[in-house]
């Protein structure tokens, strides 16, 4: 995954026209604005709230690839393609605002000689959201502090509005359940679509103190196993 900052939404028209002068390009949706454009008027579509603290990512990338003896077991350049379109689905139901392509600036296939991609930008713009509850109590330099319960817990309040999500890519993975690492979207991935083409993927092996804790719940695994199959997940928020 590619993150972007607001300061280097440029990099996203940089590549594509390097990649327009020297590959071949084809849009499965058509950035027509510059990036920066194109993610403000995503941004005022969607009525989006963002709340800018420090250098906050603003814009990501899925990338769906493989190596060459992937493709050398495609029939021909139009399978290749429907491949593709079934990614860019699977992207939308996973990144989609709503399952919709409306937080997407672009999706395009890019051909080179010795590879190929599909690669979808995206405002990482969610619904669902958690916010820190704060009290009354101020700090040093006169800021308020976050409120606790009789427990000594910090206190969260959680939201939902469709209509004025907010672009906040950390609550963004937040609020897809099931999808706690980049690395549980790759494992659904490959058992929904690429093992259907003949993918193989290398089998986990990672220990318990590679696994946070949610991971080590969900797969049901203790300290003294080196690996347990993952059971079936629904990582739909809704």
């Amino acid at each position: 995954m590619i993150k972007y900052k607001t300061d280097k939404l440029f990099a996203v028209d940089t590549y594509l026209g390097n990649c327009e002068q020297r590959s071949t390009v084809e849009y499965l949706k058509r950035m027509i604005f510059p990036a920066e454009q194109a993610w403000k008027d995503i941004m005022a579509s969607a009525n989006a709230q963002y709340f800018p603290r420090g250098k906050n990512t603003v814009l990501e990338c899925l990338q769906f690839g493989g190596n060459r003896e992937f493709w050398d077991s495609f029939a021909d350049n139009e399978t290749i393609r429907r491949y593709f379109s079934e990614c860019y689905r699977y992207a939308i139901d996973k990144i989609g605002f709503l399952h919709t392509h409306e937080n997407i600036i672009c999706a395009t296939i890019i051909t080179e000689q010795a590879r190929r991609n599909l690669f979808v930008w995206y405002l990482p713009v969610t619904e669902r959201w958690t916010s820190k509850v704060m009290s009354d109590n101020k700090s040093e330099q006169g800021n308020k502090l976050q409120r606790y319960d009789e427990s000594g817990e910090p206190v969260y309040r959680s939201y939902c509005d469709i209509d004025h999500p907010r672009l906040n890519s950390s609550e963004f993975w937040k609020a897809r359940g099931g999808l706690t690492s980049y690395s549980d979207l790759q494992e659904d991935f490959f058992s929904k679509i690429s093992c259907k083409y003949g993918a193989v993927r290398g089998e986990s092996k990672s220990l318990i103190k590679n696994t946070n804790a949610a991971q080590a719940k969900r797969f049901d695994r203790s300290e003294d196993d080196l690996y347990n199959e993952p059971p079936p997940f629904n990582d739909l928020p809704y």
